[in-house]
């Protein structure tokens, strides 16, 4: 079902969406030059300052294959290549992935060459858990694809599910955290834990890695290479669990299910929930929505600024926390080059000491910037810093000083910003991770969290220090003075500790800990060094914030499915607590205890196995029950050189060798292709994908060969996609034949080439610069075989595009936001056939949010051509139209009409050519909403979910500027040149040919009445 899903998506990807009228940008801001090292199995590219994060990701990636070749019970038959970057922002840059890459992908396996793409964020745990988790990818791709999407949509090998792959890629990363029990605990005691086909979102995430962990854990880890061998190169996912583990998905989904059930249900009496022991100040169930964070408290503790997706889009609010009511929006996130993500996972917002202005970081454009806003005048102000991060920001409770972290060259240390002469001032200085810093009420210190264990003192640090070899999973909370200096270490403990703050006297630390399995608030007292915990909760708490008088505390809490957050008054007259381990943390000292029994048992055995010698004899073994590789398949692969000698990939001192990037273009896919046109109807082609491996140069071959050149399609196309310019070149070749009842055969051709270069201003914003060079020809063979009408012209032109439209991955078109494009494109006088003509067609999109699942959409098209030869304007159905209408005949007997027209839609309740014209406006209004969420047939046995509907009015017309009765509106009390639709539709997502279909169902209207219904079958996405 997925299979032609993929084969649109890489028609899409690879023909449209580098220079697609709308859509957003995907900026090269920076010129990276390249190289790459290499390990035993691995090729690691980097850039400028990625040298450290390069031979880290080696060591890391040769580390985790080592357990992933256990895991899988497979070898590699190709090497992989891992691509670095040492931030998100330039994360976002690459090319190897055409999709933008939004705050929260941390890494990414592609499948056109099983590349692995991944930043660094500052944590060298979450580094080496993202390593490990694509690697997961990389190896599944390889044992089931053999490394390439080319098997996938030619139909070779079915591709697993999403829960499939990311479960298994989490449990063979992690196999278990805190997070993952917080989510199922929540999932489950809630009651959202879904059967396993249903598994989605983040949930395809923890709740297939939970799945994997019960199934280990039931009937045994070597189960999961079972099931994976057993679905290598079969069409029957299910049949592999259920002759693995001898029940199917369904008894297995119902197995799991009361697993969880048994595990967590008990944890409801032991436990409160988060509204048991504080006041709720948001809800996300209320406005449908997921995240409400990072809560601030004003100093005097009246107010809250927090971040929140409410809206749809990750923004900053202002709260009254006395009336527990927003106040307004402050800053709108994702929308504008200024605040293009709000670093929600990486949270932190200060007040200024008079409560009048807040602190934030955001990703602005190329880098991150600090933000200065200013409530009571509604301004901000920016600070752009040459950093590869920012985030966690902090105003000191007496000063124009305000503490951050900033991510460089692989370190991630704590900065302060003095905001009088603008400076800023390194307060840590290695490679250990710091996070979440917080000032003492004095002003003279900096709480913060740390995996830097007992290095306290910076002399203590090796030059050369392996991070590798260190404990980076196990964070402490510490403090340092403000001019840095060796660091005080509060906690010490096996666990993790984070979002430490001080209480007012300053001799008091709040934070959370996941001493017994879920994030509890734990005090600390800095005098006597003791700690204990004061809360209890259910799920956990995060990301805490404290008045200045140590009255009022807030947090954040996950619960049914989403984040809100919590407010505690009197937080210092909070009692001590006594907690009991989670079940997760009780298996833990479990195997804690087994593992260090055997490591006893295995000493034994070793100090015997010293003085006597002992002849063991092999076991038979009974090979009947064993499943063996499909070994002619095996034969059949083409062998390449996986593994490398050390010697050829280091120097003799250890040193990793780094070689120069070089372009080197091997083949991505290989496949047939099918699309749909207005005129021509569905047409197929052979499409062939080369790029290099950073895919900053592709090219794109498409053919159909009939009989000879003249007959054929052939399109050939280049990108040139480094830079921050964008360019493009296009040598094309097409032809299409149509049968005629009046003149026989026809023959349309046209060739030439196509030039581009698009400048992103923003991701939101570019200017597309073209010129073609066309040569079309109309031939008639039933005549007199001679060509009837040869028409040559150079057309240059220019495109503004804008577009901040937010979409989500069930839509039919974007549901908030706004699309705009401005074309003008010329003819000027080329030969004496050339038509002369210049051209402005201005298109405006604007979607309104009502809620998740329900918005309006209204467009405005509006253009018009002068000149000699002005185009024509063909007014009236819809796009991709599969029952099309004409009104009178289908125009194909003019080299104009066919290729220097526009047809211009939808207009539903008219046919195509219903008006025409140089001059044409065109107005859509829609309201789209949820029409069937789910439909399952009998007969034939098919399953539809997402059903959209949508009611709709079209109004438009088009003229020519020489008409001699002039243009006619309404007349005799009835529309005369202007055309007037209206009905209602649905929208099927097409799962197992990948295309929306859509149905609508039109009214011609005149003002006094309507006509008879028109039906419309058409293809594609809502405008």
């Amino acid at each position: 079902m997925q299979r032609m899903h993929l084969i649109i998506l890489i028609l899409l990807t690879a023909l449209s969406m580098a220079f697609a009228q709308f859509g957003q940008n995907k900026v090269q801001y920076k010129n990276f030059k390249w190289y790459y090292i290499q390990s035993e199995h691995f090729d690691v590219y980097f850039y400028k300052g990625g040298y450290r994060l390069a031979t880290y990701v080696a060591n890391i990636a040769e580390s985790s294959y080592v357990d992933l070749r256990q895991d899988f019970d497979y070898e590699l038959s190709k090497r992989v290549m891992i691509i670095v970057y040492n931030s998100h922002n330039d994360f976002q840059q690459t090319n190897v992935i055409d999709q933008f890459l939004p705050e929260g992908v941390g890494g990414v396996t592609e499948l056109y060459k099983n590349r692995v793409v991944l930043p660094f964020e500052g944590s060298y745990a979450q580094l080496q858990h993202v390593v490990h988790h694509e690697l997961v990818h990389a190896v599944m791709n390889d044992m089931l694809y053999g490394g390439s999407l080319q098997s996938i949509i030619s139909g070779q090998v079915v591709p697993v599910p999403t829960w499939f792959a990311e479960g298994l890629a989490e449990y063979f990363s992690i196999e278990w955290d805190t997070r993952a029990d917080m989510i199922i605990r929540d999932a489950t005691i809630s009651g959202y834990l879904p059967p396993i086909e249903y598994l989605s979102y983040y949930l395809a995430y923890q709740g297939g890695q939970s799945l994997f962990r019960y199934i280990a854990e039931k009937y045994g880890q070597q189960k999961l290479s079972e099931i994976l061998h057993k679905i290598k190169g079969s069409f029957r996912f299910d049949g592999a669990f259920k002759s693995a583990l001898g029940i199917d998905l369904k008894e297995l989904s119902e197995e799991w299910q009361k697993a969880m059930r048994k595990e967590y249900w008990p944890d409801i009496a032991n436990r409160k929930e988060a509204g048991d022991f504080a006041r709720q100040l948001t809800d996300h169930k209320k406005k449908k929505h997921y995240l409400n964070s990072s809560p601030t408290l004003s100093p005097r503790g009246d107010k809250m600024v927090y971040l929140s997706d409410r809206d749809g889009k990750q923004s900053i609010y202002l709260m009254d926390v006395l009336e527990n009511k927003v106040v307004k929006r402050l800053i709108k996130g994702e929308s504008s080059t200024n605040f293009e993500e709000l670093k929600w996972l990486t949270p932190g917002m200060g007040w200024s000491p008079d409560s009048k202005k807040i602190v934030f970081a955001a990703k602005a454009g190329d880098r991150d910037a600090l933000y200065i806003y200013d409530l009571e005048k509604d301004k901000f102000i920016q600070h752009k810093f040459d950093f590869d991060g920012i985030y966690s920001t902090s105003w000191s409770p007496n000063s124009d000083e305000i503490a951050f972290v900033g991510n460089m060259n692989g370190e991630s240390d704590i900065y302060i910003f003095d905001l009088k002469d603008e400076s800023i001032k390194k307060v840590t200085n290695d490679i250990f991770s710091d996070s979440y810093p917080e000032w003492s009420p004095d002003g003279r210190q900096i709480i913060f969290v740390s995996d830097r264990g007992n290095f306290v003192n910076p002399d203590s640090i090796p030059p050369d220090y392996d991070i590798t070899q260190h404990n980076y999973r196990n964070t402490d909370i510490y403090i340092v003075d403000k001019n840095g200096g060796k660091i005080r270490r509060v906690t010490n403990t096996p666990f993790r500790e984070s979002d430490p703050i001080f209480a007012p006297d300053g001799k008091t630390v709040f934070y959370v800990s996941d001493r017994n399995g879920i994030y509890n608030i734990y005090r600390h007292d800095l005098e006597t060094d003791s700690s204990w915990a004061v809360s209890n909760l259910l799920t956990g708490a995060f990301q805490l914030s404290m008045d200045r008088d140590g009255k009022q505390l807030v947090f954040a809490s996950f619960e049914e499915g989403g984040w809100d957050i919590y407010l505690i008054k009197n937080p210092l007259d909070l009692k001590p607590v006594q907690l009991t381990k989670t079940v997760y943390f009780q298996k833990l000292e479990q195997k804690s205890k087994e593992k260090k029994a055997v490591a006893k048992r295995e000493r034994i055995t070793t100090d015997i196995d010293s003085v006597q010698k002992q002849v063991r004899v092999p076991k038979s073994i009974d090979y009947s029950k064993y499943v063996f590789a499909d070994l002619e398949r095996r034969t059949r692969v083409k062998k390449v050189k996986v593994k490398l000698k050390e010697k050829e990939y280091k120097f003799e001192d250890g040193h990793y060798k780094i070689h120069n990037y070089r372009v080197k273009f091997s083949p991505d896919i290989v496949q047939g292709q099918a699309y749909y046109t207005t005129l021509w109807g569905f047409q197929g082609y052979t499409a062939i994908a080369f790029s290099d491996v950073l895919g900053d140069h592709k090219v794109f071959l498409g053919t159909n060969l009939v009989f000879d050149l003249r007959n054929s399609y052939i399109n050939l196309q280049y990108l040139y996609l480094p830079k921050r310019t964008d360019f493009g070149v296009t040598l094309f070749h097409y032809a299409n034949t149509y049968f005629s009842g009046y003149y026989g055969l026809i023959r349309y051709r046209n060739y030439g080439a196509w030039f581009l270069a698009s400048y992103p201003f923003s991701k939101f914003a570019r200017v597309d610069m073209f010129i073609n060079w066309w040569n079309a020809s109309l031939e008639y063979f039933y005549l007199d075989g001679s060509t009837t009408q040869i028409v040559r012209s150079i057309l240059p032109g220019i495109r503004y595009v804008f577009d901040n439209s937010e979409w989500y991955y069930t839509d039919t078109g974007p549901r908030e936001g706004f699309r705009g494009a401005f074309n003008f494109v010329v003819s000027p006088h080329y030969t004496k056939n050339s038509p002369e003509f210049a051209t402005v067609l201005v298109d405006m999109r604007k979607y309104f949010k009502l809620s998740d699942n329900y918005n309006i959409g209204l467009r405005l098209n509006t253009g018009m051509s002068r000149g000699k030869n002005p185009q024509q304007f063909f007014l009236g159905g819809t796009e991709n139209w599969l029952n099309r209408k004409f009104n009178g005949d289908i125009r194909l007997t003019s080299v104009y009409d066919v290729y220097f027209s526009e047809f211009i839609t939808p207009l539903r309740g008219a046919r195509y050519y219903e008006k025409t014209g140089n001059n044409v406006v065109l107005f859509n209004g829609e309201f789209r909403f949820p029409f069937i969420p789910y439909m399952q047939l009998g007969f034939p046995p098919m399953r539809f979910g997402n059903i959209k509907g949508v009611l709709f009015a079209d109004i438009g017309t088009a003229w020519n500027s020489d008409r001699q009765e002039g243009f006619r509106g309404i007349k005799n009390g009835r529309l005369k040149d202007i055309v007037m639709g209206y009905g209602f539709g649905t929208r099927f997502f097409l799962s197992f040919l990948g295309f929306i279909l859509k149905y609508d169902i039109a009214w011609q209207y005149d003002l006094k009445s309507s006509s008879k219904p028109k039906h419309y079958f058409s293809i594609g996405v809502d405008f």
